[in-house]
């Protein structure tokens, strides 16, 4: 608390207790919450370790290290010169070819097989709006799987198909969870997903006519763990729906242990116009595994603007203004960023009608020259007449206007000038008219005419539509424990969106850089995680408190670490955790609690592997728990 309390008093002036950080350990239903206050380098920076830093796992490692390097560097020095258009639909057509599979009778044993969710234990949920949560239907719901292997049973797709949904366009709301998700036996690692709207014969459907809110792959509560959304198309010459099937680098997997399980949530739109022919459509949610040890294992990171208390997290930005807003955080263990453009690794995802730009760079705010006093407050007269919109708080953003410069030519200014420079630069999304650069695509207007027999090309609006573009890395990001990173966007509305000035939606928007990295410790298992970090660690705008970075960790990366589970009744997933619960008094469901935040505190804050202080914690259970506990006690269990 008195490390808390100076860094609200004397932020920038003493930057080693700005790292901070709440370590919520997502037990797919539980979250422990943790402040990091790491110790200061003895004035050394933190990308550069002195002698007195290195030990013998440091040594062991150079060797694999130093080849990781070389194969960036390599990857690095050819990006900006291809075209990956081509690799990206050869891809396509190699799933699509196997996913035939299942409805070849030259394959039987590759068969469509419909799902008794309700004997198998699945939790299903469709409820369908518009607009979003008005007029709410809930809706029945399939779910088909295939299996997809090869000769010797190594490797092999497993091919999920939910639905069917009928839309009539008007942007209505298709809300989906399924969980779990059934996953191969014996799988070791993903490889690869697939997630993306298609028609009833299986055609991968662009954005228009369906635009994907958001797919997640949830992995234990870590929810960004795989997904696709209304970004992840291409422009048609990179790829285009080709780019909704990204995969691992090569030689790289995901690893999986025996107790992890997937949980599946979207929301898909019908964006034709409203009152359009009746179009029937799939979520298509796949994955590629193997079983091949020797694969090295990466793990999933989401950096995100920390939550807002806003559906989907977004922060409210001036519309018609430019704004600079950045987020922080550091590294919880020594290793790399894994970077491979043709593969789309690093991605960053954001509402692209006002995004302007992305730069990820390995230092702090402070270190960049961003500092506190150039936030402002977004105002409630940003907020469009006729929206819901509310500014909060948090809601802040830098919005430069002096010196007669742009946005960019500001901020690259203030960085350039700053104590790390722009040689602390690793990764940027610049958009351009370039077919790797482009952010937004004109699509053309279509009819019912004969031009268009099919429902799902109908109706579409003449508009300008996201696309993903194409993040590009410079050299290698290797990185320390307790190492800084800022991810600085700029955002303002596209004026193509706007020429006649009946733009009528606010700018809420995204700052997600998503990313795959690997550990160089092998004694340090590198966490899937998501991180909701402030704009300065330790701040909190409408309490002027210290606010510590949100970290959620799956259920099973803790039960690994935590080697005296035994009071925990935590087996194969969320189902058997609430089942668990169903069983015992209320006095024996605190004491489980209890003891579960017992033993992350003892991990937390005793453990050396990741030198975690542990000032005040707390426990958190999702949605899906809470919900249980109060059906089963008449919902009399709020406390």
């Amino acid at each position: 608390r008195t490390a808390a309390a100076a860094a609200a008093a004397s932020m920038a002036s003493v930057s080693w207790q700005r790292k901070a950080c709440y370590a919520v350990v997502a037990a797919a239903m539980l979250t422990v919450v943790a402040l990091m206050i790491r110790a200061s380098r003895d004035g050394l920076s933190p990308s550069t370790p002195g002698p007195s830093s290195l030990a013998l796992s440091d040594l062991m490692a150079f060797p694999k290290r130093l080849l990781r390097v070389e194969e960036a560097r390599a990857s690095t020095a050819n990006s900006h010169k291809q075209d990956w258009g081509a690799h990206r639909r050869a891809s396509m057509a190699s799933y699509l070819a196997e996913r035939a599979k299942c409805d070849s009778p030259d394959h039987p044993e590759s068969r469509w097989r419909s799902v008794d969710t309700k004997a198998e234990g699945m939790q299903t949920f469709y409820n369908w709006s518009v607009p979003y949560r008005q007029n709410m239907e809930e809706r029945p719901l399939a779910f088909e799987t295939c299996e997809v292997e090869d000769a010797a049973r190594e490797s092999g797709w497993t091919f999920v198909r939910v639905g069917p949904f009928l839309g009539t366009g008007g942007y209505d709301w298709h809300d989906v969870r399924v969980n779990p998700v059934p996953r191969n036996e014996r799988a070791k690692f993903i490889t690869a997903k697939m997630f993306a709207p298609v028609t009833r014969d299986g055609r991968v459907l662009s954005y228009p006519p369906v635009h994907t809110h958001h797919a997640h792959m949830g992995l234990d509560g870590v929810h960004h763990w795989f997904d696709s959304h209304g970004d992840s198309i291409c422009a048609e010459e990179q790829g285009g729906t080709a780019c909704y099937l990204r995969e691992e680098p090569e030689g790289y997997g995901l690893p999986l242990r025996e107790s992890e399980h997937y949980e599946l949530e979207f929301i898909l739109n019908d964006v034709r116009k409203a009152g359009s022919p009746a179009m029937t459509f799939y979520m298509e949610a796949s994955l590629r595994w193997s079983a091949d040890a020797s694969l090295t294992p990466v793990s999933r990171a989401h950096y995100e603007r920390h939550d807002i208390n806003r559906d989907f997290s977004t922060i409210l930005l001036p519309m018609r203004e430019d704004s600079v807003t950045w987020q922080s955080g550091q590294w919880l263990v020594p290793g790399q960023v894994i970077y491979s453009p043709k593969d789309q690794t690093p991605f960053f995802h954001s509402h692209r009608s006002f995004s302007k730009g992305m730069w990820a760079f390995a230092a702090s705010p402070e270190e960049l020259g961003l500092s506190l006093d150039l936030l402002e407050r977004t105002p409630q007269s940003a907020v469009p007449e006729g929206s819901s919109a509310v500014a909060m708080d948090r809601d802040v953003c830098w919005v430069p206007r002096d010196g007669g410069m742009s946005a960019k030519e500001a901020l690259m200014d203030r960085i350039g000038q700053s104590e790390a420079g722009m040689d602390a630069l690793r990764c940027w999304l610049e958009p351009g008219e370039s077919p790797d650069a482009r952010t937004l695509d004109h699509v053309a207007g279509t009819d019912t005419s004969a031009l268009y027999p099919e429902a799902w090309q109908q109706n579409w609006e003449d508009s300008w539509y996201d696309r993903v573009g194409q993040v590009y890395c410079n050299g290698t990001w290797d990185f320390e424990d307790g190492d800084d990173f800022t991810v600085v966007a700029i955002n303002t509305l596209d004026p193509r969106l706007d020429e006649d000035g009946s733009w009528d939606r606010p700018n809420l928007q995204h700052i997600g850089f998503k990313l795959a990295y690997e550990s160089f410790d092998e004694d340090r298992p590198a966490p899937n995680m998501e991180l909701f970090s402030p704009t300065i660690q330790g701040w909190l705008a409408e309490h002027d408190e210290p606010l510590p970075s949100m970290c959620k960790f799956p259920a099973s990366f803790m039960n690994h670490l935590l080697t005296n589970m035994s009071a925990v009744n935590y087996t194969t997933d969320s189902n058997c955790f609430a089942n668990d619960l169903y069983a015992m008094s209320e006095d024996r469901q605190e004491d489980l609690l209890n003891d579960m935040m017992w033993e992350a505190d003892e991990l937390l804050h005793d453990s050396p592997k990741y030198g975690l202080v542990r000032p005040m914690s707390r426990v958190h259970l999702n949605d899906e728990i809470v919900g249980s506990l109060k059906r089963k006690y008449d919902n009399k269990a709020d406390s």
